[in-house]
Order: structure tokens, then sequence, then C-alpha cells
């Protein structure tokens, strides 16, 4: 491990330029770090965005989709679920569905920094308004009319005193438990611009100054200050205590250098960290065992030693800072560029991960742990583990009848070529099937057998390839059906043979070795025999462009992906169409062990099951697109990878998506839902301390304001209904909850029920508050009681009046 003493860290910070650079992921550097990383944090963290694991997306707001400005200075969440952001334009709350902008009448404006207390109060610091706790939406206002120095606040932080402490551009202030404001007098730090506090886990607040002096507080009281040239650091901007180690601190600089050592009259065992090219350090975090840098230019993380410089990601510009939300999902703000928040995607993007550029791709396909990627004009990419194949070297290369090809590379053989698919075979070989010169390739681990017209193929165009139970092959070709056996073309189906036309899209054979054929424009043909029928529009084919023909060897069907609409032929050639399904345009669909069907779609991915789409009535289907983490749209006609672990290789418009559809990856287990308040009349009314919301009896309408805070991809079911007063449940998707109103509501208590099931109805988390309206005088059962004998009694008199009368 490095040690280094205050007289080494100054002559480091004197030749800062030059010699901090060199220790950049020392082993030394790692073995301090890691030991300083303390195992058990309260932040989390369920996503790894520099690149290490695969799955996660990040998602920029800004004044175009959602949130009202597009800049943010701080960010907080609070234990009932929401994000709070502060920026110039004010206070915005978001609960994973909506940005709401607070009313800014009680002074909330030009919102720069946000601190949690332990009593869950948000305190609020602004630019020039002073500083504000805001409590069951109510506001207590500190600033100078009421003893604040200065109105300008960059830092709150609670003390181990229970004391809150305001960091201003004159000294810092405190507020005592009963919020009440007092000046800490302390002369070394009572002018000075203070840029940021932060609390250790030896109860001790560290400060910085913007001279770059560090201090210590603790009972209100100073108890270290240095300035910059004790500390030996040039342009000190942050700081943050170590959370596992005593006295240990980090400390961010104008320069790309991330200081880590002992405040002890000055800075010892001092490590540095060139965080190049990360420069002005506006904040530091922990989350996990992982120091977050929030920079001028970007941000960064600094793992065992490492340093990541987040790339490939919407905010590169002021970032302010970071939280880690309750589900473990990153947030980020940008005092130019907004708010981003970085969250786990089943879906990931292989041609960011691997920095492709975007193409069209027509195919793709496992080879020996390569994906080969086929795309419509730029021939064939490889990837494996390692990054992009460069070269893939040919042992020999020959036509089917075994002619000597000039080639030695699989990929320059193919560069530009479009490639229509690849299909590996039940010997681990690929079918490449292409439009052009090289029309079919056969590769097996080094060698190249192609076929094109000149042995026997109808055309140079090849979509694709299916083997049959006996060995031969299937080519679907411009210009018929092409019959391979021992490398051998015995029998082309075209126009001669009756196919009207041979525009042949997709192929197959059936358990009963009869030949299926889906034309671009003429429906279905069967081959048995050598006999050709045709199966059209007039044998119920919803269309006679059929893109996609899949045997369905346990329901002994055939699912037929026609141009506008799925269907499925049973064993008797008999034709059904699913009328219910809600999307036409379908390129493909592929089953999961638990019967679901993943239907790939020119606007996205629908998820079913085979039992819904057989049933044929209304058909309950969960939507995948962009909004849910989806990088790319399936090319029309292209042919995904499915592995057998489930994982599927979207061939897309503009690369490749990989999902994998054996996993569920959708819980409800772990997000929160509440009712924080309710409207009665007009007037917010908050739980009380059991949890109970009680209104009055003269309330004539009820708005139930209910959240379900989730900030991650899915977008789950919620049920509701007022127990004690719905008749039925409704159901909607968690991004069509809105508020609810009732009228006219009887005395009594109430449960607001509300149920949460992921997007597929799966899980089940419930959760309810009760409701209480105060009966009015007329419900009270003494009351009535009293009603009831005083009616009695003014009956036995009417009754006595009468017979008196009568007598």
């Amino acid at each position: 491990m490095e040690h280094n003493n205050i007289k080494s860290c100054i002559f480091l910070a004197l030749l800062m330029v030059l010699p901090f650079y060199l220790v950049h992921k020392a082993a030394d550097v790692r073995a301090v770090l890691a030991a300083s990383i303390s195992e058990e944090e309260e932040q989390k963290s369920t996503v790894d965005p520099t690149g290490q694991d695969e799955g996660y997306s990040a998602v920029l707001y800004d004044n175009t989709n959602g949130l009202p400005t597009s800049e943010a200075n701080a960010i907080a969440e609070t234990s009932d679920g929401f994000i709070w952001i502060g920026s110039y334009s004010g206070l915005i709350r978001y609960d994973g569905n909506t940005f709401e902008r607070i009313d800014s009448t009680e002074g909330i404006a030009s919102v720069v920094s946000l601190f949690v207390d332990s009593s869950e109060r948000l305190w609020i610091g602004t630019n020039d308004s002073g500083a504000a706790v805001m409590e069951h939406g109510e506001y207590h206002i500190y600033n100078k009319s009421n003893g604040l120095k200065s109105s300008t606040i960059r830092s709150i932080v609670e003390g181990s005193d229970g004391n809150i402490y305001i960091a201003t551009t004159r000294g810092v202030a405190m507020v005592d438990p009963d919020l009440n404001l007092h000046t800490v007098d302390e002369p070394l730090i009572n002018e000075e611009y203070i840029r940021v506090l932060r609390l250790g886990i030896d109860g001790i607040i560290y400060g910085v100054t913007t001279d770059g002096a560090v201090f210590t507080m603790q009972d209100g009281r100073l108890t270290g200050y240095f300035d910059s040239t004790k500390m030996g650091i040039a342009n000190i901007r942050t700081i943050l205590p170590d959370s596992s180690k005593p006295g240990y601190v980090y400390i961010g600089t104008a320069q790309s250098a991330l200081y880590y050592g002992r405040l002890q009259n000055g800075l010892t065992d001092c490590v540095i960290i060139d965080l190049t090219p990360l420069e002005y350090t506006n904040s530091i975090d922990q989350v996990n065992d992982a120091i977050w840098i929030s920079a001028d230019n970007g941000i960064g993380v600094v793992k065992n030693g490492e340093v990541t410089h987040l790339e490939n990601i919407p905010i590169d510009s002021s970032a302010e800072g970071m939280i880690a939300d309750y589900q473990g999902n990153l947030w980020f703000a940008s005092s130019k560029q907004g708010v981003m928040k970085i969250v786990p995607n089943q879906f990931t993007d292989i041609y960011e991960r691997y920095d492709l550029p975007t193409t069209v791709v027509n195919t793709t396909c496992l080879y020996n742990d390569m994906l080969f990627i086929g795309t419509k004009n730029n021939g064939l990419t490889v990837v494996d583990q390692n990054g992009v194949v460069e070269n893939l070297p040919l042992k020999s290369a020959v036509s089917a009848s075994g002619e000597s090809i000039d080639e030695t590379d699989l990929i320059q053989m193919l560069q530009d070529c479009r490639i229509r698919s690849i299909i590996r075979d039940s010997q681990n070989r690929l079918w490449i099937s292409t439009f052009g010169e090289n029309a079919l390739l056969r590769y097996d681990n080094g060698t190249v057998t192609r076929f094109t017209t000149q042995d026997g193929l109808p055309s140079d165009r090849v979509r694709t390839v299916f083997e049959c139970q006996d060995g031969s092959f299937l080519a679907a070709c411009t210009g018929g059906l092409t019959l391979l056996q021992d490398d051998v073309v015995t029998e082309v189906y075209g126009e001669s043979s009756g196919i009207n036309n041979p525009e042949v899209l997709t192929a197959i054979e059936t358990k009963n070795k009869e030949l299926l054929i889906g034309t671009d424009g003429d429906g279905i043909y069967m081959i048995k025999d050598s006999k050709v029928t045709h199966i059209g529009m007039e044998a119920g084919l919803p269309s006679d462009v059929v893109m996609r023909l899949k045997y369905d060897l346990s329901r002994d069907i055939i699912w037929i992906v026609a141009s506008n609409a799925i269907a499925y032929m049973d064993a008797d050639y008999h034709i059904t169409t699913i009328r219910e399904f809600p999307y036409s345009n379908n390129f493909d669909l592929y089953e999961n062990t638990r019967g679901e069907m993943w239907i790939l779609s020119s606007n996205g991915i629908y998820v079913t099951t085979a039992e819904e789409l057989l049933a044929n009535e209304e058909i309950s289907t969960v939507y995948y697109g962009r909004d849910n983490g989806l990088s790319c749209i399936t090319t029309s006609n292209s042919y995904s990878e499915l592995t057998p672990d489930g994982d599927l290789y979207i061939a897309g418009s503009t690369g490749v998506a990989k999902v994998n559809i054996e996993q569920p990856f959708e819980s409800v287990d772990d997000i929160i839902m509440s009712v924080p308040y309710i409207e009665a009349d007009g007037a917010l009314i908050y739980p009380d301390a059991s949890g109970t919301i009680t209104i009055p009896s003269d309330v004539k309408k009820l708005t139930i304001y209910s959240y379900v805070y989730n900030y991650t991809l899915m977008n789950p079911q919620v049920t509701y209904y007022l127990d004690g007063f719905d008749d039925t449940q409704t159901t909607v998707k968690r991004s069509e909850l809105v508020p609810t109103d009732y009228t006219n509501l009887r005395g009594g208590t109430y449960h607001f029920v509300m149920q949460l099931k992921d997007s597929q109805g799966r899980g089940s988390k419930m959760f309810s508050i009760p409701i209480v309206k105060e009966k009015a005088l007329y419900e009270l059962l003494w009351f009535r009681i009293l009603c009831g004998v005083a009616a009695t009694a003014l009956i036995a008199w009417m009754v006595m009046l009468y017979i008196r009368h009568k007598t």
C-alpha cells in the first residue's frame, strides 16, 4: 500500500499535472479503497452501467418528455416513494409516472439542494430564497427575515445531535429539533462560502469552503479547520466521509484527481486516483461498494480502485449529484441536461454493447460461442465475448460441384453482401442465405461450400434454409423451392410444378413429411408425394402473403404469420385466423417453456399464451416497446436466434436486441404503494400516526390519490376498490392510474384496497388504508334511538288525542 505523509501530499499537489496521473489503477490504490468500502450501505444498486454486466437502460428526462425543465441541481427520495428534483424553476415531484411542479407561491423557487432528515422531512435549499422544510404539504421557511445570514443555500445535513445544519454563502446555520433557527458562531467560517456539508459515521460533519478549506464540526462547534496550504491540495470542491473508516475522507478537486486519506492535521495516508478525463468534481457519493463521481464533463465510478468513465449515456455535462432509489435504480442530476435514471433492462442492446454502427439486421445466429449477424447491405458481423471478430479465416472454399473459390476469409467474402438468413443445422454447420453472387453458403468450421444457379438453384436469391427429417434441406428461393440432398439439387418446385408465384418466403416440413411453402402473394402450397396443392384465401387464409410457417409439434398445428394476421392450420388443413389479436403487422413468433408466445411485430413485442391464441376469444397481451427498454424494432421477415436457454437475439431495423424469454423479469414484491393524502372538498388530509385518514362528516366529494412508485421499465397491473362502497373492482395499467373520486359517502369505516400484479398477471401484492368518515348527527345510533323514541311518543300522543276526541 502506498502511504504518503502530509509533505508528500503537498509535493504531489505542487506537481499535480504530472505525477498523480501515474498512480491510476495501481495495486496499492485498489487495496486501500477495497479496505475502505463498507459491505452494508443504506443505498443499494441493482444495476451496473459500467459495461461489466448486461441489462441496463439510461433514460433522460428533460422538457421534451415530461420534466418541466431541462436542468436539475439536486435530487432526493422520501420514504413514501416520491422522487424530488430541485431545479431553477422550482421543486418537482415524480412518482414514476408524472412530474408535478410544486406551487412556488410558498417561496420555494430556484432550488439548488435537497435533503431528507431522519424524520422523513424534506429540506429544501434555494439559490436566493433561503431554506425550507416540508412536512405533510406544509412549509416552514427560513430566510433573512427570521435570522438567516444568507439566503443562498448550498448544502443541508443532519448532525448526530439531531440538529439540521445549513450551509450558506455566509457560514453555517443550525435548526434544532423544535425547528428554531440558530447561527453557528465560528470566526473561521462565519463569513465563508460553504460549498458542502457531509456527515461521517463518527458523528462528525465534514465541510468544504469555496476557498478550498476543509473543516469539521460536532455538536454545533468547529472541531477542525484546514486551509488549502495545510491540506496540500489545490482547488478542493467537495468531500465525502468514508462510510466504513472513521476519519477517512474522499476529496474531489477541480482537476482530474480524487484524494483519499485520513483527515488529521491535514490529509495523511494519502492515495491519489486519476479520474481522467473527468474534471471539476461537483459531488462524490457512495452506493454499494462504488464511489460515484459527478463532474462537469460527465460521470464516473471508482470500484476496487478501478476508475470507469460512463459512456453512451445521455448525461455528459454538469453532473451535480446522484442517489439510488428504493428499488436500486440510479438517478443523476445535471444542471444543464435534466435528470437521468439508470435502471435494469431485460433487453440488452448488442450494438451499443459492442459499439457497432446502426444498420438493418436480417438475421442472427449463435455459432461456436460467437454471434453471427447478417445485415441488409453490410454483410456479416461477428462478435464474441471479447468484442468484434475481425477475421474468420477459411481453410477452403469450393462450389457444390467441387470448383475452388478464391476466398480466404468468410467476413471478407460476405462484405457488402445482403444476407437474408443464417441457419444452424443439426451437424453444427451454418447455412447462409444471400441475395447475390454468393447465393447459398454452407460454413463448417472454416470450410465453405457455395451453391448457386450453376449448381441447380433457380436463382441467386435465397431467403432461408430448412432441415428435413432425413437430413436433406429445403432452400426457399426466388424461383421456387429447392431440395438439396448430399450437396446436390434433386428437385426444384417452381412454375412448372404448378406454383404460380414462385417467390418463396418460408418453407417447412411437417411430421408427415409434407412440404409447405409460403409465398409472397400466392398463399401456401403443400407438396406431398411430388403433388402440389394450393391453399389460399378461399381456404381461410387471411392473406396471400405468408411470411412465416412454424410447425408446432406438441399441438400438431402450423402457426401462420401472414402479412395482416396470425393464423394456424390443423392436421386436417383447416385454417383459423386469430381475429382478436391486437396487432396485424407481425413477423415471427417464439414460444417459451411456460406456453407464452413472444410475437415480434413492426412496433415491438407482444406476449400472450398459446392457449389464448387458440381459444380465439378476448386476448390479453403484454406489450414491450422502446418505452420498456426495447432498443430496436424487428426487421420484416427476419430470422432471430433463440437459444435453448431462452436467449432471443432479435434481428432489428437498427441493430440487435437480446432478451431472455424464459426468466420472468418482472416482480412486484418490492414495489411501494401508498395513499399519501386524500382531498376532501378541496382540502388535503393526511394519515394520522396510525395510518388512518379521517374526514369530516359534511364532506361531499372525496378524491383518493393512490400511487404506485415504480421507477423501472415495467408497467404492472393495478386493481383498486373502496371496500364498503364499491361493488366492482377496477384494473388498469400502472401508467393509467389516476385519482379516484367518490361522492356522498355515508359515515363509517372504509378501506381503500390496491392489488399489484406484473404486466402478465403474475404475483400479487396488497395494500390497504383505512378511511374513516365521521358520522353526521343523523347517522349516530343514539340519535336514531332518540328519534325513534320521540316518534313513538308522538304517535302515542296523537293516538291519545284521537281517542279522547272520539270519546
